[in-house]
């Protein structure tokens, strides 16, 4: 039913739109509107007499990415990606990483990939595949020692690993370029860059000038606080690639690939300078590694014993930071403790070593909370029982024994089962604690009387059958 408003308006009942929705003239479009090219998809109304809510764009991004996945036009979001390719900034010549051009360089990288994906989980396929490759001349081999020990000085947390890799790969050997005949190894090729490396470590050639230049040339505080920053990381990595470098040394000392008078060589070379930290620092970093087994070895000089007492000597003179006499002491802590660490250093796991800590973890818990709400509940089960009343005390061989809360503490006894005795005769004051004085008055008790010591002895003496009489001759 439609109704006029008088104000050249009309408003059409519900009923009266759903019948003009379906009939056909409502389906025909109007030729006043065949100078629209398009028309857009009106937004639905949830209620009638509602303007519809605008919605976000990134709530349209995200409504029109579902629309896609789902297979249907997408609506209004134009605008969204013209702002993301005005955004995006192309370069003429973006990075793609180019095909070998030589077998070496294709060995190498191969080389590479191998040693990114080294974990103690695949660590003997991967070693397997590693020795497979084809490693013929004696550029190549020293190629693949450089990049072994530079994965193992950049990584020290994972030189254990290298130095078994480089333990199963001493063996290999190809012939020299300068004369074919003679024949050249890895591990000569290796203990030569750990001997290069040693003598002169990285923080020590470290250019300060160039860095002295660059913070010269700079033209703004903030531009000269940022070369500080990077000198600054620079000479830390620097140190820490020493430090690596001493890690590896120690860890190939466990191969064997060395032995104990270069051990000895690079102690004494660490202690030359007492005042030098960063030596200070490697020495604490090799004892820490090999020092259990440099101080078992059999050595008839005692160089190892002449080395621990110069190390306490730089500890009492204090002539260092605090920080590496703190290092030192707590190597000195961890050769009285015969070299067991009091906590472990976190090396690499595998996946089942790790999920059987997490279940002893989960376990160690579990019983934590099992004692912890046990001596909970034993705590609240004894401070109901002392702050409970002393009513009755119940037992098989009698219903309830009253104990009564003056100062005599007497027993009344209100009935007593399964006595096979006719008549027993008690006293009606029997005192657990009573003092002497109450004891001493009623000591004259009746004869025939049960006086117990305690609530047990009186049990057992009641549940006692009666001794006959001497002289008895039945019942």
């Amino acid at each position: 039913m439609d109704t006029d408003t008088g104000v050249g308006e009309k408003n059409y009942s519900r009923e009266l739109l759903y019948k003009l929705r379906l009939s056909p003239l409502a389906k025909e479009k109007p030729k006043e509107l065949d100078a629209v090219d398009t028309i857009f998809k009106p937004q639905r109304l949830r209620s009638a007499g509602r303007t519809p809510r605008r919605q976000p764009e990134r709530l349209q991004t995200k409504l029109s990415q579902k629309q896609q996945w789902r297979g249907k036009p997408k609506h209004a979001v134009a605008h969204t990606a013209e702002k993301t390719e005005e955004c995006l900034h192309k370069v003429s010549n973006p990075y793609k990483r180019r095909p070998a051009t030589t077998e070496e360089e294709a060995i190498l990288r191969q080389a590479r990939s191998t040693l990114n994906k080294l974990t103690p989980e695949n660590f003997a396929k991967l070693a397997e595949s590693f020795m497979g490759l084809p490693v013929n001349n004696e550029h190549l081999l020293r190629s693949v020692v450089d990049l072994i020990f530079q994965k193992a000085v950049d990584e020290p947390r994972f030189s254990e690993g290298y130095a078994t890799l480089c333990s199963l790969m001493r063996a290999v050997e190809v012939p020299r370029e300068e004369n074919p005949e003679e024949k050249i190894k890895f591990q000569s090729l290796l203990l030569l860059k750990c001997q290069v490396k040693f003598e002169h470590p990285d923080w020590a050639n470290f250019n300060y000038e160039l860095w002295d230049q660059k913070v010269a040339s700079a033209t703004s505080d903030a531009e000269r606080d940022r070369i500080h920053e990077e000198r600054t990381v620079e000479l830390e990595k620097s140190k820490q690639r020493t430090v690596g470098t001493v890690q590896l040394i120690g860890e190939l000392y466990k191969q064997k690939m060395m032995n104990l008078h270069i051990m000895h060589l690079c102690l004494h070379k660490l202690l030359t300078n007492k005042r030098d930290e960063e030596n200070l620092e490697c020495l604490c970093k090799l004892l820490r590694t090999v020092g259990g087994l440099l101080d078992s070895a059999i050595d008839k000089a005692g160089t190892f014993g002449q080395c621990m007492d110069r190390v306490q000597e730089i500890i009492d003179e204090k002539a260092v930071s605090t920080r590496i006499v703190f290092l030192l002491q707590g190597v000195v802590e961890l050769r009285q403790h015969e070299w067991t660490p009091r906590r472990k250093e976190e090396d690499p796991k595998t996946i089942e070593k790790i999920r059987e800590e997490a279940a002893a973890e989960q376990a160690y818990q579990a019983k934590t909370e099992r004692r912890r709400r046990n001596k909970h509940s034993r705590k609240n089960g004894r401070n109901q029982r002392q702050n409970q009343h002393p009513s009755s005390i119940t037992s098989e061989n009698y219903t309830s024994v009253t104990i009564c809360s003056s100062k005599q503490d007497a027993l009344q006894i209100e009935r007593i089962e399964r006595l096979d005795v006719t008549s027993i005769a008690l006293k009606p004051q029997l005192a657990f604690n009573r003092p002497k004085a109450l004891t001493k008055a009623n000591s004259a008790e009746p004869k025939g009387s049960v006086r117990p010591s305690s609530s047990r002895n009186l049990t057992r003496q009641l549940s006692r059958p009666e001794a006959p009489k001497r002289g008895a001759t039945g019942p």
